[in-house]
């Protein structure tokens, strides 16, 4: 069990560091991209992170930008 001081200081280190991306789809899209994330063992959530860090990763590390 985590102690109440300790939930505190983890909600304040997520306030200073931590951001939330989302977006506004159709009812239908989104039930189809929950339904499509639970056959391949993911979540939206999971699903969305990993597709930006690797974004991420693949536009910093890309030989392509000069670097």
């Amino acid at each position: 069990m985590v102690s109440d001081k300790k939930k505190i200081t983890n909600r304040r280190w997520d306030k200073d560091n931590m951001r939330s991306v989302s977006c506004r789809l159709r009812t239908e899209d989104a039930e189809q991209f929950k339904e499509y994330c639970a056959e391949n063992g993911t979540t939206p959530a999971q699903f969305l992170k990993q597709y930006i860090l690797k974004t991420l990763d693949d536009y910093y590390n890309n030989d392509s930008l000069g670097k």
